[in-house]
């Protein structure tokens, strides 16, 4: 059965809107209750039978490796196999398409809300909606997205497989294994390797057949790249991540049936009235959450051995997500890049899941300026919060990992995409050519968040703004801001870290946009500057091995994606896939080293990579969300559907 097919056996016909209106709320106020409104008593029975481990594997808490693997990433043949996880994996699968998993879902307060969502994305797409036909033409003048994983592939047979099988299995596993080492900096390289097999399963499910299709094979390879992981971890955290999963998968599929319901509505207008009107920023982030996998990634992740002084209750639950704004807007941000980032691509797949789209939608080309410098803030803002919760700093991480990865990750194509829309004449090369970053310093460092969870109120507003921030301070709030991301609480470089940003920063506020490539050893220097005190380098050589390898991987990524068109790999091939496999294995390597050492020699890295993407007025993501803004505001009208009716 395709994807398209079964779909349908998801939904045949939009849900009625007065349905959707009564079951739109109330959005849940806590980790342990996000499952409330999405699986009823008969699902969360059918679920209960599904566990991770070996048979009869006593309960732990938390997450955590119960028997090890012979596979290393970047250097096996292959992948072993795991009779056990093959049948794991399949029960899976029929507990997501059993009656109870999608009855619940189908009549679920999230799917509710992707309805009215889905309603929104049809009046901005339907004729004669100017800010719709400007999108259209943005996103068919970017490279389409999928089929990345072919030159992958094709690398992976060049360096270590034993055959194409083997390196798209390989290459699947990797692909979460990598998402693992960049999010989750304090974990240990085996769990996050392993973990991973939970989320191919969600792969094998959003991407295998879909119209955006990696490349790297079918449902039954993704699901055959799952099995050890399955099987190789336990516990608590384990078990209802796994359950949860699931839940993820059932929500992606019956989303994509909504997308796929042959008519379109005949007035969406109406339909949204009906339905209660857009959905809150509240409402939206409660469905995205399922969605992208958020409640059972951060579950494993933290209910993990690194992680566990976040976990509330031996279940991975991180409550302090709800106790502390700061802490929410962070984690939230691990989406919002993605957002970002995938904004056209999303567009033109007629995706229904995007913060960006449905702020422009629901709240006019208001909502979307200044999206990039308001998520830049929030990263900052969590990294100086002094409320008392713990977990700052490892959500910091979180955040500028997500980034980090998006950044150097083919599938999201962030340098393919501005290298053709800055290329592709017209006001749309000047609104996304690279300019000199000057003008651009004064919106970062100006950026306020107002108090809250999320960056836009009720009726879509902007919940940031712009202060009197005096120009010549500029330069030495950003480099202070840089500072701390590179390096942990209580590291002896801060201040000399201030000084090497600074130079950086001033540097690409005068520099001409042909010569900013050159500022690479600038940036290089920051990350050595973070990295100094881990080690001493002149004794221990694979720490000099793995520093010098990350130190030119930031100046390859400066050259390559952020100021682009960039520098050809050596070996030559497809250069966004060695500079991708280059990094992952980099950023792999350093989970040799001591956990002391390379926990700080991965926050330099994750942490200078974001500050040259966000703080140095040129990054790719403001030049994304600035010039989209730039070709909507001529268009932009009273186009915003109706807003939710508050009680």
């Amino acid at each position: 059965m395709g994807v398209q097919e079964e779909a349908r056996v998801w939904a045949d016909r939009f849900p009625d809107p007065v349905v959707v209106r009564q079951r739109r709320g109330p959005v849940p106020d806590s980790l342990a209750r996000l499952a409330d409104g999405l699986a009823d008593q008969a699902c969360r029975q059918r679920l209960a039978r599904l566990t991770m481990g070996p048979p009869g594997y006593p309960g732990l808490d938390g997450a955590q490796v119960v028997t090890a693997t012979d596979y290393r990433p970047y250097e096996s043949p292959g992948i072993p196999s795991s009779p056990e996880g093959d049948r794991l994996c399949a029960e899976f699968m029929d507990a997501l398409f059993s009656d109870e998993v999608t009855k619940s879902v189908q009549e679920s307060g999230p799917m509710a809300i992707l309805a009215a969502t889905d309603a929104v994305r049809q009046i901005l797409a339907r004729p004669g909606n100017p800010v719709g036909n400007r999108l259209a033409a943005l996103a068919a003048a970017i490279p389409a997205k999928g089929g990345e994983a072919g030159p992958v592939i094709a690398e992976y047979v060049a360096r270590h497989a034993m055959d194409a099988t083997q390196a798209a299995l390989m290459a699947v596993r990797d692909y979460w294994g990598s998402i693992n080492t960049f999010w989750l900096p304090r974990g240990a390289g085996e769990f996050l390797d392993l973990f991973g097999a939970v989320f191919i399963l969600a792969s094998a499910i959003d991407y295998a057949g879909a119209s955006d299709d990696s490349g790297a094979g079918g449902r039954d390879l993704h699901v055959k790249a799952a099995g050890e992981g399955t099987v190789a971890v336990a516990g608590r955290a384990a078990d209802l991540a796994f359950q949860e999963t699931v839940l993820t998968c059932g929500v992606m599929l019956a989303k994509d049936a909504l997308r796929d319901v042959a008519d379109p509505l005949p007035d969406p207008h109406r339909y949204l009235a009906d339905a209660g009107g857009a959905p809150t920023p509240h409402e939206y982030r409660w469905a995205r959450w399922w969605d992208a996998a958020m409640l059972p990634y951060f579950r494993l992740g933290f209910g993990s051995p690194s992680y566990r002084m976040l976990d509330d209750d031996g279940t991975g639950t991180f409550d302090a997500a709800f106790r502390c704004h700061r802490i929410r807007r962070a984690i939230d941000n691990s989406y919002r890049y993605n957002e970002i980032i995938g904004i056209l691509t999303d567009y033109a797949q007629e995706e229904t899941c995007n913060e960006a789209l449905l702020a422009v939608a629901a709240g006019g080309v208001r909502a979307l300026t200044g999206y990039a410098t308001a998520c830049a803030r929030v990263v900052d803002d969590v990294l100086v919060c002094d409320c008392g919760e713990d977990g700052h700093e490892e959500v910091a991480e979180t955040a500028m990992g997500a980034l980090a990865w998006y950044l150097v990750t083919p599938r999201y194509g962030v340098r393919a995409q501005l290298s053709a829309l800055s290329t592709a004449g017209g006001d749309f090369q000047r609104a996304f050519s690279l300019n000199t970053a000057g003008s651009q310093f004064g919106s970062i460092a100006r950026t306020r968040l107002a108090d809250g969870d999320m960056l836009h109120g009720p009726g879509w507003e902007p919940l940031w703004h712009e202060d009197g921030t005096p120009e010549t301070h500029w330069a030495d709030q950003l480099a202070e801001r840089a500072a701390r991301r590179v390096v942990t609480t209580g590291t002896g470089t801060a201040r000399a870290c201030a000084t090497a940003a600074h130079k950086a920063i001033s540097a690409c506020a005068t520099t001409t946009p042909d010569r900013l490539p050159q500022l690479a050893s600038l940036w290089r220097e920051l990350f050595l500057t973070a990295a100094a005190l881990t080690v001493d380098t002149t004794t221990d050589t694979t720490t000099d091995d793995v520093v010098t390898r990350l130190a030119d991987l930031t100046a390859r990524i400066w050259e390559h994606v952020i100021t682009g068109p960039g520098i050809a790999p050596s070996p030559p091939g497809n250069a966004d896939a060695v500079l991708s496999i280059d990094t992952y294995q980099a950023v792999w390597d350093s989970y040799s080293l001591p956990p002391r050492q390379g926990i700080r020699i991965r926050r330099a890295f994750i942490g200078t990579l974001t500050s040259s993407v966000e703080l140095s007025g040129i990054g790719p993501c403001s030049r994304l969300i600035d010039g989209i803004v730039t070709v909507l505001t001529p268009q932009d009208r009273d186009h915003a559907p109706s807003r939710r009716r508050l009680p």
